[in-house]
């Protein structure tokens, strides 16, 4: 990867911004109305929007601290340890107050696999300089099985575009294009900006980071006094990382922890052995066709972000054979294999049955925010370094031949249509409603309960006017968990003898009113009719006053 100095023409960069753009468009959009859709599924949309709302709203009341009781009253709940995304409320707000938390979430939503692509073809173009290659390695990462996935709920997840960015300033200062002063400010605010945005990321991206390095010390001599200027630029940084990160940092040590993961998640949330091979339905070829075999496979459709595709595995398995004998493609071919392995978690797990067969992950269970990590989104290293790889394999003979080939490995991973939602938005959580029907700041218990419904949504719809005792803002807190029977409420999962389960929540947490929205399951419908609470129609929910103990 030698460094080269030739003048790219600007029309190269705009024309892959706007296939980028254009290609996150046609598949994520395709003519949704950006204010009455949402783009993705289930309930992690409406966690996000709560953010993207909440934050705003937080600064113009003036409020501090990251304990709050709008949510799982009366204990309340350490923002410091959800999904908080404060720099993309930051980054939304322009659309936040245009057209409201839909808006926002839509936009971002837009923007981040064509943001990621761009900053990953400009990384390729920095490394090799040939445009065409850039390109196909943008689209490789930018559209990749993990972003295909990660589309469908998860924002945080998704924003990808400062990884490569970051690879793209530690490049540029190994090959002395950028000087100290001006790459220590960029460190700095990189990896700011990533815990800003999604805390794991910057964890699990050290991970990578703590194996890449002592490799290259090992495999390229020639680059250790550059290594030790890299580390030397990385140390001066961390104050400037540590600053950005601080309000955040100083509430994880100095409040509850309230993370607590089920300990069985990372073995949940890996990737299944078959999953390199054989599509989901996030691919748009042989997703159907195959779902008899992934339907098995552990995790949600939205962390099964493995798919390489025998195009891909074909192309690097002719890039290892044309390049192994260079030490900086050595280098990149180890990395990728420890991360594909680390994908696969602490145990293998082939067409969704557990072997019993311990993996290295398992060395990570216990550590600090790593013991967190979801070893499936591993997936995020190996698709950027397939699109180095491949940028580099179709760079290093530009010609037709191996361009196609290149175009080919990018239609293979081509994500299927993304699904969209309807707003959720109900006429009772306008804001004022709340307040006019129940009175200032009641205390409010939302039905459907937990995970399986929105009442983010609605609380922030509702300018944060009242309180939940229950909510959803990522995996209950402690007590919750502790709590067997409203955990499994949470969930969605009834059972018998629910009704004095809820009743006993319902009065230790003080809930003034239960309102149940359109989503609530008949039965649990009729077990609130059964309790002869005093029960009325508003707009489009019913409104359950609980009674005194």
């Amino acid at each position: 990867m030698a460094v080269v100095d030739k003048k790219i023409s600007w029309r190269w960069h705009l024309a892959a911004l706007l296939a980028y753009a254009a290609e996150s468009w046609l598949y994520l959009d395709h003519a949704a109305p950006l204010t009455k859709s949402v783009l993705g599924l289930g309930s992690d949309p409406s966690l996000i929007m709560w953010f993207l709302s909440y934050w705003p709203w937080a600064a113009a009341h003036h409020i501090t601290s990251l304990q709050t009781h709008l949510l799982w009253q009366p204990a309340g709940l350490n923002l410091a340890w959800t999904t908080s995304v404060p720099l993309l409320a930051l980054l939304g707000l322009p659309f936040t107050l245009l057209g409201g938390s839909i808006l926002a979430f839509n936009v971002l939503t837009l923007a981040a696999p064509a943001l990621a692509a761009a900053a990953a073809y400009l990384l390729c173009l920095e490394l090799f300089a040939v445009p065409p290659a850039a390109l196909i390695g943008g689209w490789l990462f930018g559209f990749s099985s993990y972003e295909a996935a990660q589309t469908i709920d998860h924002l945080n997840l998704d924003f990808t575009c400062l990884l490569p960015l970051l690879l793209l300033a530690v490049v540029r200062r190994m090959r002395g294009k950028s000087g100290r002063a001006f790459s220590v400010v960029a460190f700095g605010l990189l990896l700011g900006a990533q815990f800003l945005i999604c805390p794991e990321i910057l964890a699990t991206s050290a991970l990578v980071s703590g194996i890449a390095l002592p490799l290259t010390f090992w495999l390229l001599p020639p680059r250790r006094a550059q290594l030790a200027v890299l580390l030397l630029d990385l140390t001066l940084a961390a104050p400037i990382a540590l600053l950005l990160s601080a309000p955040i940092l100083y509430a994880m040590l100095t409040g509850p922890y309230d993370l607590a993961h089920p300990p069985q998640w990372p073995y949940i949330f890996s990737t299944d052995l078959l999953n390199f091979i054989l599509p989901t339905k996030t691919s748009a070829y042989g997703g159907a066709l195959f779902h008899r075999f992934t339907k098995t496979f552990s995790g949600g459709l939205d962390e099964q972000a493995g798919y390489l595709g025998l195009p891909v595995i074909a192309l690097l398995l002719i890039a290892c054979r044309n390049f192994w004998h260079r030490p900086e493609y050595r280098l990149l071919f180890i990395v990728l294999a420890v991360v594909l392995l680390a994908s696969l978690g602490p145990e293998l797990h082939i067409a969704g049955h557990a072997t019993g067969i311990a993996l290295p992950w398992t060395l990570l269970l216990h550590l600090p925010l790593l013991g967190a990590a979801l070893p499936s989104r591993m997936a995020l290293y190996s698709s950027l370094l397939i699109a180095i790889i491949l940028s580099g394999w179709v760079a290093a003979r530009a010609q037709r031949l191996r361009i196609i080939a290149g175009a080919l490995a990018c239609l293979s991973l081509k994500p299927a249509w993304h699904p969209v939602s309807p707003s959720p938005a109900l006429t009772f959580f306008r804001p004022g409603h709340v307040q006019a029907a129940l009175g200032p700041h009641p205390r409010l218990l939302l039905l459907p309960f937990g995970i399986t419904g929105p009442s983010s949504f609605w609380q922030q719809e509702s300018r944060f006017s009242f309180a939940q005792t229950g909510g959803y803002l990522g995996y209950p807190p402690a007590a919750i968990q502790a709590d067997k029977p409203i955990l499994r409420f949470y969930f969605g999962r009834d059972y018998p003898g629910f009704t004095p389960d809820f009743i006993r929540f319902c009065q230790s947490t003080h809930t003034d009113f239960v309102v149940a929205g359109p989503g609530t399951s008949a039965h649990i419908m009729a077990q609130m009719q059964a309790l002869d609470w005093h029960a009325q129609r508003i707009d489009d929910v019913t409104v359950f006053t609980v009674p005194a103990p």
